[in-house]
């Protein structure tokens, strides 16, 4: 159930606390997001119980905002994977849903950052590396049509334009 909270612009940077008093979850540095196919997304890059990354899915509730008829149909939220073996995903950070529905992230880790994408059932699998620097990359999207992915170097200031072939990544 969601929480309704006071004084949200409070100066004192003390929400997450008062939330959690309330009884609202906390996440660990909550930094992506992604809406896709009715389902939200949320990255929190130290979460977990080696602060290497979680990934939470909130399903919306078919009656979201709609406060009695949400009580009776409530939305679902989930821990979508917490890999705590940093060779599995490092600090996931920016994310989108790909076409065919893998989710794709970003890692803010120490050392080398990849771009990693995970399959609706968990699997994890590597896109690709930075391989010009250390700085970590982000924004990662797609082109309208699926077919260019978009990612950018962050300390660099560059924005790369990746294209397929995309299929063989669809299974």
């Amino acid at each position: 159930e969601w929480i309704d909270m006071e004084d949200i612009d409070n100066p004192n940077n003390d929400l997450r606390e008062r939330g959690h008093k309330k009884g609202a979850a906390t996440f660990a540095r909550g930094e992506g997001l992604w809406f896709g196919d009715k389902e939200l997304f949320i990255a929190c890059t130290s979460g977990g119980l080696k602060q290497l990354g979680q990934i939470w899915r909130y399903i919306p509730s078919d009656f979201e905002g709609k406060e009695e008829e949400e009580k009776n149909f409530p939305g679902k939220i989930e821990l979508f994977i917490e890999p705590n073996e940093n060779n599995l995903l490092e600090r996931c950070d920016n994310i989108t849903i790909s076409p065919w529905g893998h989710l794709f992230v970003c890692e803010d880790g120490s050392g080398e950052d990849y771009v990693k994408a995970i399959t609706p059932n968990g699997e994890i699998y590597t896109i690709g590396r930075n391989a010009l620097s250390f700085s970590e990359t982000a924004g990662v999207c797609f082109s309208p049509d699926g077919s260019t992915m978009f990612l950018n170097i962050q300390a660099e200031g560059l924005t790369i334009a990746i294209t397929g072939p995309w299929g063989n990544l669809k299974t």
